[in-house]
């Protein structure tokens, strides 16, 4: 695992008296956060801890030494060993938690995770990207991407990260319901988008992304949907019925498709999480 892991943080450098208090008592990383502690000078000692905070053991990590990673969510706590001690730490994450971390975007959706398994990299356009979750990932990736959205807020936030991360990534401004998209692209992703877009534009929508995705591409598309057994209590501006967005597909290959009972963000008024079906699909351009 810690091959694929990848530095988004890197703390101070520390000596006997300047190294953070917290760390001196039980404490542990995130979930999906590793530790990595590197000794420029002298010795720390790393304990293990239980949750109950008794000792489990011991170590001394030296200057020069490469010392294993502290894992998520392990009690532990240092120490210095000798006064002389200097160092620092890094946490490191997998790469589909790098901008999360990093950055604090949302979380890469777990559909385009599974869609990069599948489609080749290759150009692609992130429609209603927000602050960028899946258009960062899918660069990560080797995708060339462009997102777009038509919150200006958002958009500046994903163009900082980009300035920052060195990405060659277009960022713009663009109204979904104009259905005027005119590049083509290998894959075409909106998720959670639709929702929000006029209801009488989505055939012009769903035709422009179909016009303006090459032969052999793909879209990936998850939207709320309203149905009988799940009715939508939300105000959506949109929301699909059952089989309607396989239906303007049909004459691609549905590569993924379902309906599955799905949780917004959102809760109702005793605090739980809103239940719905989600119209959720793969398609693939036939050539």
């Amino acid at each position: 695992m810690t091959q694929k892991l990848i530095a988004y943080k890197r703390m101070p450098l520390w000596n006997k008296d300047t190294m953070p208090e917290a760390l001196r008592h039980k404490h542990n990383t995130k979930v999906g956060t590793w530790g990595k502690i590197t000794v420029l000078k002298g010795q720390l000692r790393f304990i293990e801890l239980t949750e109950d905070g008794e000792e489990i053991a011991s170590h001394i990590f030296e200057a020069g030494a490469e010392n294993p990673m502290v894992e998520p969510q392990a009690w532990h706590r240092v120490e210095a060993a000798t006064d002389d001690v200097e160092w620092y730490l890094e946490f490191y994450c997998e790469p589909k938690d790098y901008f999360p971390k990093k950055y604090n975007t949302n979380p890469v959706h777990s559909e385009v995770l599974e869609a990069v398994k599948i489609v080749p990299a290759g150009k692609a356009l992130d429609l209603g990207c927000g602050q960028g979750r899946n258009a960062l990932f899918l660069a990560q990736h080797g995708f060339d991407v462009t997102a777009v959205d038509q919150n200006e807020l958002a958009l500046e936030i994903l163009q900082s990260i980009v300035a920052e991360e060195d990405l060659e990534m277009p960022v713009g401004l663009y109204d979904i319901n104009a259905a005027a998209l005119t590049q083509h692209y290998d894959l075409i992703v909106s998720t959670v988008v639709f929702m929000f877009l006029e209801a009488d534009r989505i055939p012009a929508i769903i035709r422009n992304m179909q016009e303006q995705t090459n032969p052999g591409g793909y879209n990936l598309i998850v939207c709320a949907m309203d149905t009988d057994d799940y009715p939508c209590q939300v105000p959506f501006s949109f929301t699909f019925k059952e089989g309607e967005l396989a239906e303007y597909y049909k004459d691609w290959e549905l590569v993924k498709y379902n309906e599955n009972p799905g949780h917004l963000h959102r809760r109702d008024e005793n605090g739980n999480r809103i239940q719905l079906r989600f119209a959720t699909m793969l398609a693939k351009k036939k050539e």
